[in-house]
């Protein structure tokens, strides 16, 4: 079932597995926070997440 993470930017990432997911967040980390890479795990960023409407 695919996830997503409601950012508190406005942006909505999502994948269809959890390693997609995970993924589409660090490069939404990377192209829109930079000053927050490295700073979630991949837990971090799972524990974040629900299911995609």
């Amino acid at each position: 079932m695919a996830k997503q993470i409601n950012c508190p930017c406005g942006e909505v990432v999502r994948g269809e597995t959890d390693d997609e997911l995970v993924a589409n967040a660090e490069e939404h980390i990377r192209t829109a926070h930079p000053e927050q890479v490295g700073q979630r795990s991949r837990e971090d960023i799972l524990a974040m997440s629900e299911d995609a409407a």
